[in-house]
């Protein structure tokens, strides 16, 4: 039954992360939503490790947020920038994501 309930949330999860894209298109870049889930996230998951049960947290964790967020884009995107001759804002937005992340999660948990 876990299962059926980590891939219920992970569907909604990942519904929310396309719906960010349009945060994305809207700046002509996608550092904004990609930012925004990992942060909102980040919070998020904060919050249930906090709170709630073992049961609820894998299926929060990793169903629902795991499918929000994203790892993976937010390291090709540091790449990108980099890429671009950017170095100084490839490590700003690289450190600064880590760090409103950890942040956020800190919050998250301690609410």
């Amino acid at each position: 039954m876990i299962v059926l309930a980590v891939v219920a949330a992970a569907g909604l999860g990942a519904v929310v992360r396309a719906l960010a894209t349009d945060i994305d298109a809207a700046f002509n870049r996608q550092l904004y939503g990609t930012a925004f889930v990992n942060i909102v996230g980040s919070f998020l998951l904060g919050l249930a490790a906090g709170s709630a049960s073992p049961n609820a947290l894998v299926i929060i964790g990793v169903g629902g947020l795991g499918s929000l967020t994203t790892f993976s884009t937010y390291i090709s995107q540091i790449e990108c920038i980099n890429r671009e001759g950017k170095t100084i804002d490839a490590v700003l937005y690289g450190t600064g994501s880590l760090i409103a992340g950890l942040g956020a999660a800190y919050v998250g948990w301690n609410l």
